[in-house]
């Protein structure tokens, strides 16, 4: 069984926690809680609309610590095929980490015969805004939740002015 362990989430979270930092002006609670998504049960047209789908979807989704997630994944971590940690909201007493599963049952028959024995991959991410030009440039991490700000940088965007 390809067991999920808890510390290897944990050190994806440090990597994680490590790219916030790095790109995002905002501060990063300690307090971390969970959710968990299956990357195929919100899909969109393009990225905007996926965007919007998934903040309706899952808003609302049960929030678990990191033992409850590590053992929740484990009920089928041997149909796991990727796993990717993203902020989904990052408030000032408690940072919200998505876990978006990808199963190994959604693969292609060909290709799941050469990864059927393979352990889940892990993967941090941060998704960047489309008005970010350079690697310079900081963002808020809850811009995909909108926001005044967000809207304004958007529209500046879409006029080309930034």
């Amino acid at each position: 069984m390809a067991e999920i362990k808890e510390k290897d989430i944990a050190d994806f979270v440090v990597k994680l926690i490590e790219i916030v930092n790095q790109n995002c002006w905002n501060t990063i609670s300690q307090n971390l809680v969970f959710i968990i998504s299956d990357i195929k049960e919100v899909s969109g047209i393009n990225f905007f609309v996926e965007r919007v789908n998934r903040n309706k979807f899952i808003k609302d989704k049960k929030e678990n610590n990191l033992t409850e997630t590590v053992n929740y994944l484990n009920k089928f971590s041997d149909n796991i095929y990727d796993l990717n940690l993203y902020i989904y909201k990052a408030e000032k007493d408690k940072t919200i980490i998505e876990i978006r599963y990808f199963l190994k049952s959604d693969l292609d028959p060909d290709y799941l015969k050469n990864v059927i024995d393979n352990k889940p991959m892990l993967h941090s991410k941060v998704t960047k805004p489309p008005y970010i030009k350079n690697n310079k440039d900081k963002f808020d991490i809850n811009w995909e939740l909108g926001g005044i700000r967000h809207q304004w940088k958007m529209l500046l965007w879409k006029m080309k002015i930034i």
